[in-house]
């Protein structure tokens, strides 16, 4: 096992080889799948950016509900294709004995899928309130029985027999309060912050870019730690951004689906109750960047709206990666004891505060202060106030809402 962080060759070699990785027909997909989506993204960018400078100086500007909405099918669109092609090279390679297949736990994630593409389908052509419900509904029936089907797999012991850990009663059992707790607590703050309402054409579009261009960011690693996790270039901004426009409740929804997106892209999964910290509940907290946006004691305060809930996510996210580390992954740190001849890294409280600390700690720092500095721009102030949904009766005027802080 290796149990020291990469050099900075092999480091760099790991990040090209995410770009340009054609070893078999699975990774071909992800490589041809990436450099897509980056293309999408910026042309969506592009797009806007053009249909900004030259929007009307009066009256409304629809053409960029028609760019919303085409943005939105195309993605979907890319999204479908992409979960064809790759369950098909998936399956070839299985053939070739290249990769493996675990049916209880391949089969749930891949109904998710389609569910979950079919289901934003559903929602963007405008059904009536019974079709939304029924699209939402099975897409969560079917990310229910994902959950369910883990558990199965993980609680029978196969997935710590491969990673040659032994599951202990206690510490399964607090993992499970804590995964719990935590989701609760995050759910809870989300709700009681945010007072927007449901998903429309442009909050969906929007939550497809910005899990998109966060998925994109996540492969430019400028370090990765050698038991999961990394210190990447401001990935998580977007997914940031998108909470704080479009508020916590929404931000949930997009948390859950990149979480997942991150788990398939690099998985350290020894216990389902430690997949929902690592993989759900964690991302979920990105979500709490929005939980200080009706505050108002900050109202017009941008800048420090962004950054107070930027640093409640970036905690909530601590502490979910921290029980994780404890209780699942705690037992590895008497290698680390060992190699390093620091007797307190065998303590597992103490090896998971070490562990997080290097990467998460410096992770946000990144991205609360990149977003902290993106939004020093007025124009990009305006934009936010512009698109975004605060729960107003009236929106505020954008003068008031660009103010500097």
């Amino acid at each position: 096992m290796n149990t020291s962080l990469l050099a900075f060759g092999d480091m760099m070699k790991d990040m090209v080889n995410y770009f340009a990785n054609f070893e078999t027909a699975t990774d071909g997909c992800r490589t041809v799948a990436l450099w897509l989506a980056i293309a999408l993204l910026a042309a969506f960018a592009a797009a806007k950016l053009v249909l900004w400078r030259t929007a009307p100086a009066e009256g409304p500007d629809t053409r960029q509900a028609k760019a919303n909405r085409i943005a939105l099918f195309t993605l979907l669109g890319y999204a479908a294709a992409a979960i064809i092609t790759f369950a098909a090279c998936y399956f070839s390679d299985v053939a070739k004995e290249e990769e493996s297949l675990v049916p209880i736990t391949f089969f749930p994630l891949l109904a998710f899928a389609v569910t979950a593409v079919a289901g934003g389908f559903a929602v963007a052509l405008k059904p009536t309130k019974a079709v939304k419900i029924s699209a939402v509904s099975v897409a969560g029936a079917a990310l229910v029985a994902a959950v369910i089907c883990l558990i199965v797999y993980y609680s029978s012991g196969a997935a710590g027999e491969w990673n040659g850990v032994e599951n202990d009663p206690g510490n399964s059992a607090a993992m499970y309060i804590c995964a719990i707790a935590l989701t609760a607590a995050i759910i809870g703050a989300a709700f009681f912050a945010d007072r927007t309402k449901g998903f429309d054409t442009r909050a969906i579009t929007f939550g497809g870019v910005c899990i998109a261009l966060s998925f994109a960011l996540s492969y430019i690693r400028i370090i990765r730690m050698p038991m999961g996790g990394s210190i990447t270039l401001a990935s998580l901004l977007p997914l940031m951004l998108y909470s704080y426009m479009f508020g916590c409740k929404k931000g949930l929804v997009a948390g859950v689906v990149y979480g997942f997106l991150q788990a398939i892209q690099d998985a350290w999964i020894l216990h389902p109750a430690q997949f929902v910290l690592d993989y759900i509940t964690a991302f979920m907290a990105i979500a709490l960047t929005g939980c200080l946006r009706n505050v108002p004691a900050l109202k017009g305060r941008m800048r420090t709206q962004f950054a107070l809930g930027g640093i409640v996510a970036g905690v909530t996210r601590y502490l979910s990666h921290f029980f994780s580390g404890v209780f699942a992954f705690g037992v590895f740190g008497a290698d680390y004891a060992e190699e390093y001849g620091i007797s307190a890294l065998a303590n597992p409280y103490f090896y998971s505060f070490v562990y997080q600390s290097l990467y998460i700690i410096p992770e946000m720092i990144i991205v609360v202060a990149v977003g902290t500095l993106l939004l020093s721009s007025g124009n990009l102030r305006r934009e936010i106030t512009r698109y975004g949904e605060f729960g107003k009766p009236a929106a505020p005027q954008p003068e008031q809402a660009a103010r500097a802080d």
